[in-house]
């Protein structure tokens, strides 16, 4: 093995055993914590009632040991990293309303990458926290299958000043959310060697021939909701334990309930030799499919592919009976290579011609480290967004026009040679039944909204909580077709309706000349109780809000119907809504914005808080929620964590809004209410409540809870809201500063 390869086989080792946290401090859920060299985080015992340690906890790797006598009784914290969002189902590809019609839906798309990015994140996973500084993915919507890149010491030793790292990391719970909203599955991630841990300790073989890790490892998915696994094996083995390895992961994706999934990275040889072969071919197929038995659903071949290697790959899929856009997933090294890999995408995907097998990036969390600057604020992360924009919609920032400006240019840093994942891998949707909502909330913010109401002033970051975001990033045209770029499309974090970002549209309106942003792909049957909702507020410059809401219809496709909104009555949120009684018995394929002035408008600008499609009659709140208790609190020099948790309600429940009371507000207030903050002072913020968290699980932490004068007690709200943004009436709780 030599050149890159050899190259790629030490990167993976070192990325996944990094170690960020250093005798002196820690950083607990954005937090410095002072530590002493060789501390753990956490005692290695389940947490009592009371004494909890500070800040949120991080969520920790496997080794064999911890694997085999896995438990959530005996795993400390694990109720707090479960991922209760299900599955979306994806909506049916529809050609006409594509930003690249020719594009087809065959190929699958994998992202093994990190998670966040937070400070300190390479020994730290939290779903959650309290700073700004952290990168949210805004793309799932090319993603198929997404891995959680990301080595985690095992319990207890993310502090020490050389921790033991485990095998296994599942994925980050709140990516996993994010992921199911999406449609896409979420694999937690195998790696060794692992020292110390002993590898004949991994592939144990009861007498009937089961496997105690892959049982556990069929366990923690289904607990913690996650969908399968990478497998990357990149230390030399015993052949005889190879062998072992083969047939575990056979007996773990037959044993594994439907849907389970689980890709391996081309390297190990069943002779136990790591050896990468860049291509699939007899040394690397049986990991895949051997003698009639399947052992792994998919591979993830390593780096240094060319054409040729790329149409073997594919013949020999076919030699085999395997279909290679389900099997084969040429991997794209983002992380070292950025914008410029040497191995060209379009060798798997040749113009005007079916792909010849799916594909697979590594580290498309990159436009986080490329982009300059401090990143704890909003023009900090500026860059990384249209980096990540380049990366997915092309160098234009237009899916429509996804492709290379220039010929490949060997420029990482440089996105005009790069065309786009857009290029090549067809849009995906969830939109496929009622209600829809959105409030284009990105997962990121430095103050939270409710309701049009200012509710926190704390920066947070949640990407579990984001919203179904625009399919199409930016889709800016005119009527003709053509791109038109006097109006900039972005998230606005100092203005939202509910979260932490609303959309933005700011620039400039032609005269009689229509403008279209195609947002959302969507397959949503019409029936005579429909309404479509749509809250927005307009610049001061506006007199008129000269917006409309574009349908698409399945059976019309090329036309646009379009909705006017008129004239705006409010200086804050407005809200109209549409009965589409008109229009029963189709279905709407898309949904847009338009944009239409009888005269030039030089400073127009409009953001958008909400849109979605409900039935009427889907109104109604939730029931209060029930069980919401303390279940224990760390004290300390007047900072308080509290452990939370409730009921978790399985259906008409879209996530849980915690709140905390101002000192005397507790005992005073109705249990009634909407869950918003209310009355509103002066600066528009709430002065009685304040928002602590949201989450669709039954358990949350709540750090840096700082008490307020001589508050004897503090009391919490919890709040179920609908899948149409309607809360219920609040679950209260409470806990004592005083012990």
């Amino acid at each position: 093995m030599t050149g890159r390869a050899a190259f790629d086989r030490r990167r993976f080792l070192t990325m996944a055993g990094m170690a960020g946290v250093t005798a002196g401090a820690a950083t607990m859920f954005g937090r410095s914590v002072a530590v002493a060299a060789g501390t753990p985080a956490v005692a290695d015992t389940r947490p009592p009632v009371t004494g909890l340690p500070a800040g949120i906890p991080s969520l920790h790797g496997y080794d064999s040991a911890a694997i085999k006598t896995w438990s959530p009784a005996t795993d400390p914290f694990a109720k707090y990293f479960r991922s209760r969002v299900p599955l979306a189902k994806r909506i049916k590809t529809f050609a006409p309303t594509q930003a690249n019609p020719s594009l087809s839906a065959s190929p699958r798309l994998l992202s093994l990458s990190n998670d966040y990015v937070e400070p300190n994140n390479v020994r730290v996973m939290h779903p959650y926290g309290y700073i700004f500084e952290a990168y949210a993915l805004r793309f799932w919507q090319y993603l198929d299958y997404f891995g959680a890149w990301h080595g985690l010491p095992v319990f207890g030793q993310i502090n020490a000043p050389d921790p033991a790292y485990g095998v296994i990391n599942p994925p980050n719970p709140a990516w996993t959310d994010a992921a199911h909203r999406n449609g896409v599955l979420s694999l937690g991630c195998w790696f060794w060697p692992r020292p110390p841990d002993q590898f004949a300790a991994l592939v144990e073989q009861r007498p009937d021939g089961s496997f105690p890790v892959a049982d556990k490892l069929i366990e923690m998915a289904e607990y913690f909701g996650f969908d399968g696994y990478f497998i990357n094996q990149e230390g030399d083995i015993e052949p005889e334990q190879a062998l072992l390895l083969q047939e575990m992961l056979g007996y773990l994706t037959r044993t594994a309930p439907k849907g389970f999934y689980v890709q391996w990275y081309d390297s190990l040889t069943l002779a136990g030799q790591v050896d990468y072969e860049n291509e699939f071919n007899a040394t690397n197929s049986p990991w895949i499919t051997d003698d009639g038995k399947r052992y792994c659903d998919s591979i993830f071949l390593n780096y240094d592919w060319t054409p040729e290697l790329i149409q073997n790959s594919h013949d020999y899929a076919i030699s085999l009976g395997l279909d290679p856009q389900r099997v084969v997933y040429p991997g794209t090294e983002l992380s070292l290579n950025q914008f410029a890999p040497p191995e060209d995408p379009r060798w798997i995907f040749p113009e005007g011609e079916r792909a010849l097998t799916s594909w697979a990036l590594f580290g498309t969390d990159f436009p986080w480290s490329l982009a300059p600057s401090d990143k704890s604020s909003v023009e900090g992360q500026r860059q990384v967004y249209v980096y990540e924009r380049q990366l997915w919609s092309g160098p234009r920032q237009d899916p429509a026009h996804a492709a290379r400006l220039v010929p490949p240019t060997g420029d990482g840093t440089n996105p005009a040679g790069w065309d786009g994942v857009a290029y090549h891998i067809v849009e995906k949707s969830t939109i496929g039944c009622y209600p829809f909502l959105t409030r284009f909330n990105a997962g990121t913010g430095e103050r939270f909204f409710v309701k049009g109401r200012l509710a926190s002033e704390q920066p947070w970051f949640n990407i579990a909580i984001q919203d179904l975001l625009p399919t199409w990033q930016w889709w800016l045209r005119k009527a003709d077709g053509s791109t038109y770029d006097g109006l900039k499309v972005d998230y606005d974090y100092n203005l939202a309706y509910d979260g932490g970002t609303s959309l933005v549209l700011t620039g400039s309106l032609p005269a009689d000349e229509a403008v279209e942003l195609r947002l959302f792909k969507t397959e949503l049957p019409v029936h005579d109780d429909v309404c479509l909702d749509l809250t927005y507020t307009l610049g001061r410059a506006c007199a008129a809000s000269n917006l409309r809401v574009g349908l698409t219809f399945e059976d019309e496709p090329s036309k646009v119907t379009w909705l006017e909104v008129g004239k705006a009555g409010s200086p804050v949120w407005n809200r109209r809504s549409w009965s589409l009684k008109p229009y029963a018995g189709r279905t709407v394929a898309a949904l847009s914005l338009g944009f239409r002035s009888d005269t030039v408008v030089e400073e127009y600008t409009v953001h958008i808080g909400a849109l979605g499609l409900r039935r009427k009659g889907g109104q109604e709140a939730p029931p209060k929620p029930r069980g919401f208790t303390v279940d224990g609190t760390s004290l300390d020099a007047g900072v308080a964590t509290a452990y939370l948790s409730w009921e978790l309600a399985h259906e008409g429940v879209w996530y849980y809004d915690l709140f905390r009371l101002s000192p005397g507000n507790g005992a005073g207030m109705s249990n009634g209410g909407a869950g918003v903050p209310a009355p509103e002072a002066a600066n528009g913020k709430s002065t009685d409540k304040e928002w602590i968290g949201r989450i669709f699980a039954d358990a949350y932490v709540v750090p840096g809870l700082q008490r307020r004068g001589s508050e004897g007690e503090t009391c919490l709200e919890l709040f179920a809201v609908s899948p149409t943004g309607v809360a219920s009436r609040p679950a209260r709780t409470s806990f004592s500063w005083t012990g």
